[in-house]
């Protein structure tokens, strides 16, 4: 069985990763990982900063749950540093394909780098690029 990661950023962008993967493999063939990484430093500070991050992943991750029905999904949330986090949880969870859309950034943040940059320089699985 494959381990799939798909992160995502609440964006209608990065929901589109979830039609590929229901496009090209069974249920039955993978296990899925939904993650949603908040880039906060505040969060450090205080549990309430803390819950209303949580609060606001369920409301990126529970539609995109729905869309999956039939599916092995696991949810997960990190904190501060995307990149970071979607390779950490990658390598220490074994992932052997990510699959994530490009940046929805413009501009001079775009020409500096993105998370999809960071992650594909990064992984250390598949990674899937899913076009607009």
């Amino acid at each position: 069985m494959k381990k799939i990661l798909i992160p995502l950023d609440g964006t209608e962008r990065s929901m589109s990763s979830i039609g590929l993967v229901k496009e090209y493999y069974k249920p039955e063939d993978i296990q899925l990982t939904l993650m949603y990484v908040k880039e906060d430093a505040q969060l450090f500070i205080d549990e309430k900063s803390f819950a209303e991050a949580e609060s606001e992943m369920q409301k990126i991750v529970c539609p995109a749950v729905q869309q999956l029905e039939g599916y092995q999904v696991n949810c997960e949330v990190g904190f501060v540093d995307p990149g970071k986090e979607i390779i950490k949880y990658a390598i220490s969870n074994k992932i052997d394909i990510i699959v994530m859309t490009k940046s929805t950034k413009k501009g001079i943040t775009r020409m500096i780098g993105s998370v999809t940059s960071y992650v594909v320089k990064h992984a250390p699985c598949i990674t899937m690029i899913v076009p607009e």
